[in-house]
């Protein structure tokens, strides 16, 4: 079913002349979109079709933990990829606010009497189970539903299960910090992905036969050092796929081969001492400024100090022996 193009309002006063009709709202950070999220955004559609109403997300640009604790967790899923699947997902609007320090003391009954009632004229609101908002995050459907809100008809949306585990933001990046793809893979339902632009790297794998893509993946959250297997995909400026993609070794760390210190099992990326370097097998070209998407499937093993350029090499070709047969095999099962 082809979604409708999602509009999205960044301030309260555009939504007086907004005119959205039966507003079905749901609210939280959505960092990931994930598969309970899908779960989330699933009972808000089937609610919205009960009443004929419009399926809106109330999210925000930027972490609020930033501003209440003065730290927040790498993202998992920048904003306008966020967008991006909300839209796809069948959410018709989003409400994207700035998380600030005036919006961070305010009570859950003012958040939901000049955000959900005044602004947008919502008298329909799907809590997750883990959702909350308002000064300290008292906000949670237990609590608005002790305050027995008049006109605001509230429901509950039960947590996603696996492997007897509540699916959640937090869940997928401890998954992808201990480099478990095949966990944060079933949490995300697909795999896990970094965008970005090809930046100049030192050309060292040139020299040697395969030359690699640096990617500057932004303030996100990088899988820790090692060498992973996935594919590498070349988008658009707008990020939507040009259409071929190829498979793609990825090494993210400090080469210490070259003379940097070798870093243990399990670091974690840094992105002032370590590279993301992926070589797209088969691929000619030049990429330097384009934008690509990197998805990661299996972590292959942690990065190594080699004795010689020589040894180096020898490794990266079996290493890209190893890529082609997962390549096929993965191809196979994945086909369209």
């Amino acid at each position: 079913m082809e979604t409708c193009p999602v509009k999205i309002f960044r301030d309260l006063s555009e939504l007086s002349k907004a005119g959205i009709d039966r507003p079905v709202c749901t609210i939280g950070f959505f960092d990931g979109v994930h598969r309970g999220h899908a779960s989330l955004v699933a009972d808000l559609l089937r609610w919205s079709t009960e009443i004929q109403g419009t399926p809106t997300v109330i999210t925000f640009s930027n972490h609020p933990k930033e501003v209440t604790l003065g730290d927040a967790p790498a993202m998992l899923t920048p904003v306008e990829q966020r967008l991006e699947y909300l839209e796809k997902m069948g959410i018709e609007v989003v409400i994207l606010l700035t998380f600030d320090e005036e919006l961070s003391r305010w009570s859950p009954e003012k958040f939901v009497s000049h955000v959900i009632q005044d602004s947008l004229n919502c008298r329909h609101l799907l809590m997750g189970f883990d959702s909350a908002f308002g000064a300290g995050a008292q906000g949670n459907y237990e609590y608005l539903r002790g305050l027995d809100i008049e006109s605001l008809d509230l429901r509950s949306s039960p947590p996603l299960l696996i492997e007897a585990e509540s699916v959640s933001s937090s869940s997928i990046r401890r998954c992808i910090e201990r480099g478990d793809l095949r966990r944060a893979r079933r949490m995300l339902g697909r795999a896990y992905t970094l965008r970005g632009p090809v930046i100049q790297g030192d050309q060292r794998g040139r020299t040697i036969g395969f030359p690699t893509a640096n990617l500057d993946p932004g303030p996100v959250l990088v899988p820790p050092v090692g060498v992973y297997f996935g594919h590498a995909i070349l988008l658009k400026d707008s990020g939507e796929p040009l259409g071929e993609s190829w498979p793609a070794a990825v090494n993210i760390g400090r080469r210490p081969t070259f003379g940097t210190p070798e870093a243990p099992e399990g670091t974690p990326f840094d992105p002032q001492l370590d590279r993301l370097e992926a070589h797209l097998d088969g691929f000619s070209g030049d990429l330097y400024g384009k934008n690509i998407e990197l998805e990661f499937h299996r972590r292959l093993r942690g990065e190594r100090k080699f004795s010689s350029l020589d040894s180096l090499t020898r490794q990266i070709v079996r290493d890209v022996e190893s890529l082609r047969d997962w390549w096929t095999t993965f191809s196979s099962q994945n086909k369209p």
